[in-house]
């Protein structure tokens, strides 16, 4: 029995580090372009009114970007890294209506500074356009490294010149500072749906109206998406002038992992007015690829061992997220440091499967070509025929360094292809220890 879990133990390792380093001609050491990606970012939008009356609205973007996505370079006593930033907008009819380009310099003092992911840096650009639907395209590249990474995101900016009530945006802030003249700056937050909120933080929005001085009443309601758990406060609250910044404390460390719909709604009189965010409250050992813990014990699939599975599936409640912790722990190339570069390597591969082979009811990474994909990286060669005489729409996938080919058929003729001879996970993982 020792030897047979000692077996088991031994090809998670394999795959493990065939992920890792290599070895015989593999990945990710000598990986294809599809592993590459450039430095991980995230950014948060948020629509604003512009002055009393304007017909045309702000656009706010805030971006962040940790210290360990950047390649730094030493310089006299310090380290310098830089990354540049191109923002483009397009309107409801795909035309693009706006843009910019600006880089970014970063420094730190020390070594240790550039490799953490709890030092970060932020930039942040607006842009006045018409209300009304838009496509956001922001893409950033490493300056050293010359990789770059793109994200999109539709948005809709409202007409606050509409009614004599309005509501900005909603965005999580850990800052905000009130100047002499009652100017307000925030230092925002930044969460999306890879990031998510991971501590206490402040809600910010600014609520607009044209009367002089009036009280309003504002409610919050949280949904919890998964849980199904909902959370509803109000206040009471001041309004002096047409722009009135308000913001309260909504402590997500104490709220579980899952998906969440914030609505905010402030109330004058017979008047009221509501603005609705999505965010995420993610648990820090979770990777970005799952929304949920089950679904990131689920990944693990591929690679755990016999053994390994049946600890992370008989884990229930509270010990699922020690055991997933602990699997990962047993299996960190470089103990005691904040990175785990297998975890971040076979992620980034289910990422890419999840953008690339995922169909209307299956997320790539639980397709066929995308196990394929995870288990043993990019083929040496893909040869395809959309159009065969006589059979299905194929692709053949060639790995010249396990001498094996697989064979997928598009079985509906909408690109669900599907392996002509199935196999199971631990035939794949087998594949790597031969």
């Amino acid at each position: 029995m020792a030897r047979s879990k000692y077996g088991q133990m031994t090809r998670t390792a394999l795959v493990l580090a065939w992920l890792w380093a290599g070895g015989s001609g593999a990945q990710i050491a000598n990986m294809s372009q599809q592993d590459e990606k450039g430095p991980d970012f995230h950014f948060d939008i948020m629509g604003t009114a512009l002055e009393p009356l304007s017909t045309t609205s702000r656009l706010n973007i805030y971006l962040e970007i940790v210290h360990d996505d950047l390649q730094f370079i030493k310089s006299g006593n310090r380290f310098e890294a830089g990354y540049e930033v191109t923002v483009v907008i397009y309107d409801h009819d795909n035309e693009q209506v706006d843009g910019t380009i600006w880089k970014e310099s970063v420094q730190a003092d020390n070594y240790d500074a550039t490799n953490t992911r709890h030092q970060f840096h932020q930039s942040h650009r607006s842009f006045e356009l018409d209300p009304g639907k838009y496509k956001l395209i922001i893409s950033v590249m490493d300056l050293e490294t010359r990789q770059s990474t793109e994200r999109k995101k539709n948005f809709t900016l409202s007409d606050y010149a509409a009614s004599s009530l309005g509501m900005s945006d909603i965005v999580f802030i850990s800052q905000i500072e009130v100047d002499s003249n009652r100017v307000h700056s925030i230092r925002p937050q930044v969460s999306d749906a890879q990031k998510g909120v991971v501590d206490s933080s402040m809600v910010y929005f600014e609520v607009y109206q044209t009367d002089s001085s009036t009280t309003a009443r504002t409610e919050y309601e949280l949904f919890a998406v998964n849980a199904k758990k909902q959370i509803r406060r109000s206040f009471s609250h001041e309004l002096s002038g047409w722009r009135n910044p308000v913001y309260f404390v909504l402590r997500a460390d104490s709220l579980a992992h899952d998906l969440y719909r914030l609505k905010i709604t402030t109330r004058i009189g017979e008047q009221k007015v509501a603005k609705e965010k999505e965010f995420y409250v993610r648990w820090s050992a979770l990777p970005s690829t799952a929304a949920d813990l089950h679904t990131a014990i689920e990944q693990l699939r591929y690679i755990a061992s016999k053994d390994e599975w049946k600890l992370l599936k008989k884990a229930k409640g509270d010990a699922q997220l020690a055991e997933f912790k602990s699997f990962w722990n047993r299996h960190d190339p470089t103990p005691g440091t904040e990175a785990n570069e297998l975890r971040d390597a076979y992620y980034t591969r289910i990422e890419f499967a999840n953008n690339t082979f995922s169909q209307m009811q299956r997320p790539g990474w639980r397709t066929d070509m995308g196990i394929v994909y995870i288990i043993l990286g990019q083929p040496d060669d893909i040869e395809r025929n959309a159009y065969p005489r006589y059979s299905k729409p194929y692709e053949i996938w060639s790995y010249y360094r396990y001498s094996r080919q697989f064979l997928f058929y598009d079985v509906t003729g909408f690109g669900d292809y599907r392996l002509e001879t199935p196999m199971s996970i631990y035939e794949f993982q087998r594949l790597l220890t031969n």
